[in-house]
């Protein structure tokens, strides 16, 4: 994990009560000098809400690089698992004095399960590279939907506010 990223976690979890006070405090004080700029209701919920998708945006590439790293220490983790292994089993394996044949046969068995993975493992890619599309469409198919709604909404109440004028 690189350190800058260790550090701002760290600098979150040895927070003190005070500290965490005083950026509340902070927050409170910027809440109200921009109570005098706001408009409505629909503007204070709009840029609270923009506020916090920005920031939760701005740590998608902290969340993919940690979990890349941890997956990939964990796969380094199984592999000198069996490379550890293999010292010590060969040494073992080494002294029964296996014939070829036999040699030959576990190889080939291990092969097949081998090629039986791999494509195993590019159908599950396939599939979660499918499945994020289809939530894609899906997140696009509710937004054009709502806008229509939201349209819709927008009319009705220009034609209340019509009425209530006359």
């Amino acid at each position: 994990m690189r350190t800058e990223k260790s550090e701002e976690i760290s600098a979150v979890e040895n927070m003190t009560k005070q500290e965490m006070a005083k950026i509340i405090e902070t927050a409170k004080r910027e809440a109200e000098s921009s109570e005098k700029n706001t408009n409505s209701i629909c503007d204070v919920m709009k840029n609270n809400t923009s506020e916090i998708i920005q920031k939760i945006e701005s740590k998608f590439p902290t969340y993919t690089e940690l979990y890349t790293e941890l997956y990939t220490k964990y796969l380094h983790t199984i592999d000198d698992l069996y490379s550890t292994c293999y010292l010590s089993e060969k040494e073992f394996f080494d002294k029964l004095g296996m014939d070829k044949t036999t040699i030959q046969a576990f190889e080939a068995y291990w092969k097949s399960i081998t090629k039986m993975f791999l494509p195993q493992i590019d159908m599950s890619a396939n599939f979660a590279k499918m499945y994020v599309q289809f939530r894609l469409a899906t997140i696009d198919s509710y937004d054009e939907v709502a806008h229509i709604m939201i349209d819709s909404y927008v009319r009705s109440w220009n034609q209340f506010n019509s009425y209530n004028k006359n």
